[in-house]
């Protein structure tokens, strides 16, 4: 395939659907902006089947790519591929280079929405520095806007904050609340057992069914993810304990530049012990050390207790990022149709779990 970009033409080679899973994953390993929902450990998991990829070379190198995860409308054949936190294009330790970026977007237009017919929505991912100049370029591309993010703010630690500088930043009632978990003898460490994944995994049930809750954040992945990504794209689960009982727990991502904090539980003895604090501490300490650039910690879902904790952590040096929300190209309005048909029944089912605020909040 040979694609005009600037003005120039240059050579690249696609590939699609033939990527085993494997060598995927270590592909992506390599990629300064990979995220786990791109890896194909998550994406079959959780998609069960509907997730296609593309991977860009130049020269025989991968050099970008994203998975999408296609819906189809029964009958018609067309309906939705859905690129979600990527594509993946900035190799790491090289120059973002946005005639790559346009690359595998125009690869990705031309095999789902003009061979497949598909409308294609890409839902770049959350950065500090890269998120508006990839709004940029799908814009510049053709791409629409056409439906906000009910949950758009993410929250970021500045992880090249050395320790007194990081605590300074907190809030002044995260920093409170800091202190006072440090003096709750509370154990914090990662752990790697089968057992204690389904532990957290319960504890999360747990919390689910206490708070209320209707969730569908896929926290029973987190034991097929750290047995199935490559050994440097592995999550870590940090669990906090008190008296040798589990109070509290994380699973962190790190990928690229960038570590996630992906799903999270605590137990109804944890808010007295300030047991999150002590355990998120310990976290960014340990994501410092390893050289971690930013840590997302993601949205607020819904929560008003959830977001001010999330703001007061990113604190005075962090960032909050808001997402644009999700953008749209199609070859042919029967491709949009179907589209649209798709994203009606999602916001139905969303508007069931959150309630009436949820319509409100997605048109922003």
């Amino acid at each position: 395939m040979s694609i005009s970009i600037d003005g120039a033409s240059r050579a690249y080679s696609t590939e699609v659907d033939s990527v085993p899973d494997a060598e995927w994953d270590e592909i992506i390993g390599g990629f300064a902006d990979a995220h786990h929902e791109q890896t194909a450990c998550y994406a079959s998991r959780h998609w069960k089947g509907r997730d296609s990829h593309l991977l860009l070379r130049a020269g025989g190198r991968p050099v970008a790519g994203a998975r999408a995860t296609v819906f189809k409308l029964p009958l018609l054949g067309r309906g939705l591929a859905f690129v979600r936190f990527g594509p993946f294009w900035r190799a790491a330790g090289s120059e973002a280079d946005p005639r790559i970026y346009r690359a595998v977007v125009e690869a990705l237009v031309q095999e789902y929405a003009v061979t497949r017919g598909h409308c294609l929505t890409i839902l770049p991912r959350p950065s500090p520095v890269h998120q508006e100049q990839e709004y940029a370029l799908l814009r510049e591309m053709g791409f629409v806007r056409r439906r906000g993010m009910p949950d758009a703010e993410r929250y970021f630690v500045d992880l090249s904050l050395l320790e007194e500088a990081q605590m300074k930043s907190f809030s002044q009632n995260w920093r409170y609340n800091l202190r006072r978990a440090l003096g709750n003898a509370l154990e914090v460490r990662l752990s790697e057992t089968p057992q204690e994944a389904e532990a957290f995994a319960s504890l999360y049930e747990e919390m689910v069914s206490r708070k209320g809750f209707d969730s569908a954040t896929p926290v029973h992945m987190t034991r097929a993810l750290m047995e199935g990504l490559p050994p440097g794209l592995r999550p870590r689960l940090a669990l906090a304990f008190h008296e040798g009982e589990l109070l509290a727990g994380a699973t962190i991502g790190l990928f690229g530049d960038t570590a996630y904090y992906m799903f999270g539980a605590t137990s109804a003895a944890a808010l007295p012990l300030n047991a999150g604090y002590a355990l998120q501490w310990w976290v960014i300490g340990w994501l410092r050390e390893r050289g971690v650039r930013w840590y997302d910690l993601g949205g607020a879902a819904h929560e008003p207790g959830l977001r001010h904790f999330k703001k007061g952590m990113a604190g005075k040096s962090g960032r909050i990022v808001v997402m644009d929300g999700e953008y749209d190209r199609w070859a042919s309005p029967i491709g949009r149709l179907a589209a649209d048909a798709v994203f009606a029944a999602r916001h139905a089912r969303r508007r069931m779990r959150y309630g009436a605020g949820y319509g409100r909040l997605a048109k922003a």
